[in-house]
C-alpha cells in the first residue's frame, strides 16, 4: 500500500493491513444484511464518505466510526476483547507479579546531570 501521508507513514505495513481486513469484514456484515452503504451511514449517524473509507480501510477515519458499525451491527462490545487478560502474552510476561498503573521515565541520578 502506498505511503500517501502521515497517517500512512506512522502505521506499519501489518496494522495497514489489519484495517483492510477489518474494512472488508465490516463490508461483508453490511451485505450480509443487504444493506447499501446509505442506509448503513444513516443507522450508524455517520456520512456515506465515512461508510465507504471504513470499508475501504483508511486510516483517516475515527475509532468512533468503526464503533457505530460495529453498534449498528450488533455488535457494540466487540472492541472488549482486544488486549483482554490473556491476549497480550508478551506484555504479560514481561509484567509478571508488577503491575504498573502508569510507566514513567527512568530518574536520573544526581552523577547524571551536566552541570
Amino acid at each position: 500500500m502506498p505511503r500517501k501521508s502521515k497517517a500512512y507513514s506512522v502505521l506499519s505495513d501489518a496494522a495497514l493491513g489489519s484495517l483492510l481486513q477489518l474494512g472488508g469484514r465490516l463490508k461483508e456484515a453490511r451485505l450480509r444484511r443487504n444493506w447499501t452503504q446509505a442506509l448503513t451511514a444513516e443507522k450508524a449517524g455517520l456520512s456515506e464518505s465515512s461508510v465507504k473509507k471504513v470499508e475501504s480501510g483508511s486510516p483517516h477515519v475515527s475509532v468512533a466510526a468503526y464503533l457505530a458499525l460495529f453498534d449498528v451491527y450488533g455488535l457494540p462490545t466487540v472492541l472488549d476483547r482486544v488486549l483482554a487478560p490473556g491476549s497480550d502474552t508478551l506484555g504479560e510476561a514481561l509484567a509478571r507479579g508488577d503491575l504498573r498503573q502508569r510507566a514513567r521515565e527512568p530518574r536520573v541520578s544526581a552523577d547524571e546531570w551536566e552541570l
